[in-house]
């Protein structure tokens, strides 16, 4: 966790999740009443005249993070809502996720900014959940994030950002530490494994009897599977798609692939939705056999316990409880996400950021005690979060 001098708690606590298929953040204020915010992930870059064209030209009052976007050193950069649907932007599937990363929390903390009615200046602190595969830039994310926090442009004017505290975890990062507060002493007894399947990532994590080893990242999220579909359909695009395969279930109901269906008539949009369900069976055992030969590779020959963890692992829950019978398995580190803070329905999606500010919350707290109490060169982490860190 970065140092700090300053005793004083920050107005604003967020924790960042930046998944493939949306970005999940959850925040508070000084009045502690904790908040989920959701937005597009897509990022893009838009000359200023278009970005100052589009605000003039803007009616009504949609919420903030529909219509967000930053500039810093005279960048200008359409986020979520407004980056899909004006832009037309992509999702960067394969860009760095930390690139993309600064821009999604530069617009993230604007829109926190409006909700909570703060001023221009006001002060933060930051915990990110990045892929394995990217955690080693963590220190280079943070560098270029303070650099920017500190005075960039948004719809409402420049603000600078303080940010007292930054601290970044692997994915899976988040629920480690609960499975951790819930085994205790245990953990240091047992190799688990943690699988986060996401959208855009397939993640693990490994921890040796209480040593986190250094994580493995591939491209192998939900996308992989979306995109055999759309090769064999016609007409459909990743963004369409996603949702209702989703919706459509492991028995792949039909009703909600009907609104796929683009023909004008009854017959040739029952024909479509017979082809995408037929590219869903195909693709479905497909992916299954890609995602579990990877993490055959990687699991250790000695795990004690496998603990699955994001929404595509939720999706494909059966195959992977029957090609993993021969292992103890534990579903989201068996989570409940409160019912006051997932208004939206993503349930365990949101597991992995919840467990990093539940442990986040609990560091920040200590810190700032301890700082109105010592020397300003002082630091210290929860043990728990201590924890967390890999070995390079």
């Amino acid at each position: 966790m970065s140092k700090t001098i300053n005793a004083q708690e920050p107005d604003v606590t967020v924790v960042f999740d930046y998944g493939g298929s949306i970005t999940k953040i959850i925040f508070t204020g000084l009045d502690r009443q904790v908040r989920l915010l959701c937005m597009e992930p897509e990022v893009a870059s838009v000359p200023r005249e278009s970005i100052l064209a589009y605000t003039s030209d803007q009616l009504g009052s949609a919420d903030p993070q529909n219509t967000a976007w930053v500039a810093f050193r005279n960048d200008y950069r359409a986020v979520g809502y407004l980056a899909r649907q004006r832009f037309h932007a992509h999702a960067g599937l394969s860009e760095l996720k930390y690139e993309r990363a600064l821009h999604k929390t530069l617009a993230a903390l604007w829109v926190i900014k409006e909700k909570l009615k703060l001023p221009a200046n006001f002060t933060a602190a930051i915990a990110t959940l990045l892929p394995p595969g990217e955690y080693e830039d963590r220190n280079r994310f943070e560098r270029m994030l303070r650099e920017a926090l500190a005075d960039y442009q948004t719809p409402t004017g420049r603000i600078s950002v303080e940010l007292l505290v930054f601290n970044c975890k692997p994915e899976g990062g988040g629920i480690y530490l609960m499975h951790n507060k819930k085994l205790g002493s245990a953990m240091k007894e047992r190799v688990c494994a943690i699988a986060m399947i996401g959208y855009r990532n397939a993640s693990l994590l490994v921890v040796q009897r209480g040593d986190v080893r250094p994580g493995k990242t591939s491209d192998l999220g939900f996308i992989r599977m979306v995109e055999k579909v759309v090769a064999k359909t016609s007409g459909q695009t990743a963004e369409r798609l996603t949702p209702e395969i989703v919706a459509a279930g492991a028995e792949i109901k039909a009703a909600p692939l009907m609104r796929l269906a683009r023909s004008t008539t009854r017959e040739r949009r029952a024909e479509e939705v017979q082809q995408i369900i037929a590219a869903i069976k195909e693709a479905r055992p497909e992916y299954v056999r890609s995602l579990t030969s990877w993490l055959d590779e990687n699991l250790p020959s000695d795990c004690d316990e496998l603990v699955f963890c994001g929404g595509t692992a939720d999706y494909l829950k059966k195959e992977l409880n029957e090609y993993y019978d021969r292992l103890p398995i534990i579903w989201n580190a068996d989570i409940s996400i409160p019912k006051v803070l997932d208004k939206n329905g993503f349930g365990y999606r949101l597991g992995d950021v919840y467990g990093m500010f539940f442990y986040f919350r609990i560091a920040l707290k200590k810190q700032f005690d301890c700082n109105a109490s010592k020397p300003a060169d002082s630091s210290p982490e929860d043990s728990s979060l201590q924890e967390v860190r890999t070995r390079g």
